[in-house]
């Protein structure tokens, strides 16, 4: 009776160590996304803060004094080369070159009267006909009234600048700021240059900013293959104030001397402005392209992890066993993704997320992401 019950003891344990083993063995992995590097073609940048500059600046001043008889245009708004754009009183002025003139004719006449006489005093000395201090008189006569002429003309020619300067309009097509001065005021012109606005030429923009000279050296060298490329040879300005806005420009201008105070080199950038959303004084950052390498391998910013030696990536090696690989990381992209310079393969399966939950060597089921 006791050697039934002992075997029948000893079925019920192997019975029970075979269900324990089996349960083990059918506990299921973890289900972790994964996933493979992306391809693609990155571009290395250095970021300067700068403000924009209108590509030509002109202070519309007044040169002469009197009442301001007319404002011809809508302030902010786009106006032509040549057009008038302020009047000021022109009646006192087209007299002064009225009188200027009636003095040009009446020099011409005097010198016309002077010079007839100069010619008759020339035959007649030879024949000893007059003295010789009348004909040195009559040539002092003819050289003063051509003289008095030539400053008539000069009159005439200020007095017509002057009016000219009635007149004031743009010395090129682009926008005006409000006037300063309104209409029936009276401008000391003539005292002190008065201004009565401000014009830009905003269809091209200038940004002025500072490289450190180290930097500046990165920079592809004129007439290389890498120069040459597009994705090199135009900058980025974004909107300081909304990053989405970007525009495409290019480095038209380096200074020829490195600042001693501050080791930089200074740097102009011209950007295109058709469509005029570009202001004079607005805040931007300038992106500024000096590497280019193509079918670089990036993963997302969030699957690389950090530890006391530096960057690593988990992948996925034999039976989907997580293994650990330290990384070297190149640039981060706008839209998250890293670029990983050495350290994994195309090929390779990375750990996507959930980086805390394995540890190298443990075994996974991958579910592609």
């Amino acid at each position: 009776m006791k050697a039934y019950i002992l075997i029948a003891i000893f079925f019920c344990l192997a019975a029970g160590c075979h269900t324990k083993k089996e349960g083990r063995e059918q506990m299921p992995l973890p289900e972790i996304p994964v996933n493979t590097p992306q391809t693609r073609n990155v571009v290395y940048s250095y970021e300067y803060p700068a403000y924009l500059e209108a590509e030509q600046t002109v202070n519309l001043v007044a040169r002469v004094s009197g009442f301001l008889e007319r404002v011809g245009y809508t302030p902010g708004q786009e106006v032509k080369a040549g057009q008038t754009l302020f009047i000021i009183e022109p009646k006192p002025y087209e007299d002064q070159v009225n009188a200027a003139l009636a003095g040009v004719n009446t020099a011409e006449s005097q010198l016309a009267y002077a010079k007839a006489s100069f010619e008759k005093m020339k035959e007649a000395v030879r024949t000893k006909a007059v003295s010789e201090i009348d004909y040195l008189q009559s040539e002092s006569s003819y050289n003063s009234a051509l003289a008095d002429l030539q400053n008539a003309k000069a009159q005439l020619n200020t007095a017509r600048i002057n009016l000219n300067y009635c007149y004031i309009k743009a010395p090129f097509d682009g926008k005006v700021t409000r006037n300063l001065v309104d209409r029936a005021n009276f401008v000391a012109g003539s005292v002190s240059p008065t201004t009565l606005a401000t014009m830009y030429k905003d269809r091209q923009m200038y940004a002025y900013f500072n490289m450190a000279y180290p930097e500046y050296l990165n920079l592809p060298a004129t007439g290389t293959k890498q120069a040459t490329n597009d994705s090199l040879r135009f900058l980025t300005v974004s909107d300081a104030a909304n990053p989405q806005h970007q525009w495409k420009g290019q480095l038209d201008y380096t200074s020829p001397n490195v600042d001693l105070q501050t080791g930089t080199v200074g740097v102009r950038a011209i950007i295109d402005n058709p469509e005029q959303q570009l202001l004079s004084g607005m805040y931007v950052k300038i992106h500024v392209p000096y590497r280019y390498v193509s079918n670089a391998l990036l993963i997302p910013e969030t699957s690389i992890g950090t530890n006391q030696t530096g960057r690593f990536v988990y992948i996925l090696g034999t039976d989907n066993r997580v293994e650990l690989k330290p990384v070297t990381v190149g640039v981060l992209e706008p839209d998250g993704m890293r670029e990983i310079v050495s350290g994994i393969r195309p090929g390779d399966r990375y750990i996507v997320d959930a980086l805390m939950s394995v540890r190298p060597g443990m075994q996974i089921k991958p579910k592609n992401k």
